[in-house]
């Protein structure tokens, strides 16, 4: 059962980052003009897609059916594409419905993976091929957003079918958060692991590399980053999450100094960087007293 939970939270991961993405890249190329209001759009897709996860995910764990809120989040993100004609309010659908998803499914996984790393590697890795391929769609002319509507509604009903398979399962039922008690130390652990995200942050939408201008390099670089995640879970459960993000982070590091001239390096670079996704969603998890079991 863990396999096909894993399975199939990673597969409509890629879906919906890859209908969020199609939906986004639609609006500003055919929908709004380029300019204000595009931008507050897009800020608004990514406010309700990112900042909106902390309360859903309090919400989720008190409501405790987090597949059910997956499926709703797939639910959600196929209704976007209804309201394209109103840019910024199919941003707002698209957001929530993306976070839903992403919390829900997210939970889900931690539950299952007994303290373990691969189960969120695999989970992670598959949105960022679904998010390159989706900002692809204008350039090879895709408009055919029904298929992403009846893919995305059989998503969900896929999900609410796990939520019945999954729901008496004592494995998977969410803990009670509580105010935690976090000495210096884990203080300082968590604001590193942040910052580890704020900076994979940068590297993916920010730090540019003029060789991903070139198609194949650049969907390359995106299997890196896919194969990164997976291996950092893989690795890290067989030779210890310090181990391999000291060894992941140290050699992109210095491969990231020669990455901007050398498309190879630059890849290599990527891939050792992403490995340490899985072993911050773990190490965040772990931090004591965070969580109290559901009685």
């Amino acid at each position: 059962m863990k396999k096909i939970i894993v399975i199939i939270y990673s597969l409509i991961h890629f879906l919906v980052d890859l209908s969020c993405a199609i939906l986004v890249n639609h609006l500003s190329t055919h929908i709004m003009n380029p300019g204000p209001n595009i931008f507050i759009a897009i800020l608004i897709y990514n406010f309700f897609a990112f900042a909106i996860q902390l309360p859903i995910g309090i919400l989720a764990d008190k409501i405790n059916k987090n597949a059910l809120c997956s499926s709703i989040g797939c639910i959600l993100v196929a209704s976007a594409f209804a309201f394209t004609k109103f840019g910024v309010f199919s941003c707002l659908i698209a957001g929530i419905g993306n976070a839903m998803f992403h919390v829900g499914g997210g939970i889900d996984v931690l539950n299952m993976s007994n303290k373990k790393a691969t189960p969120s590697g695999i989970f992670v890795s598959t949105g960022a091929m679904g998010i390159f391929l989706g900002s692809k769609s204008a350039s090879v002319g895709f408009n055919k957003y029904y298929i992403l509507i009846i893919v995305l509604l059989l998503s969900a009903i896929l999900l609410f079918w796990l939520y019945n398979q999954i729901k008496n399962i004592d494995m998977m039922k969410n803990e009670i958060v509580i105010i935690p008690n976090i000495n210096i130390n884990e203080i300082i652990a968590i604001i590193c692991l942040i910052t580890t995200v704020i900076i994979r942050g940068y590297v993916g939408l920010i730090l540019a590399f003029e060789w991903k201008s070139k198609f194949i390099l650049a969907l390359i670089s995106t299997f890196a980053v896919v194969f990164g995640k997976m291996l950092g879970g893989i690795i890290g459960d067989k030779i210890g999450f310090i181990k391999i993000s000291l060894l992941s982070l140290l050699v992109s590091a210095i491969l990231f100094i020669f990455a901007f001239n050398n498309s190879i390096l630059g890849i290599l670079a990527i891939l050792f960087f992403n490995m340490t996704m899985p072993i911050t969603l773990i190490a965040l998890c772990q931090i004591k007293n965070l969580h109290t079991p559901r009685p």
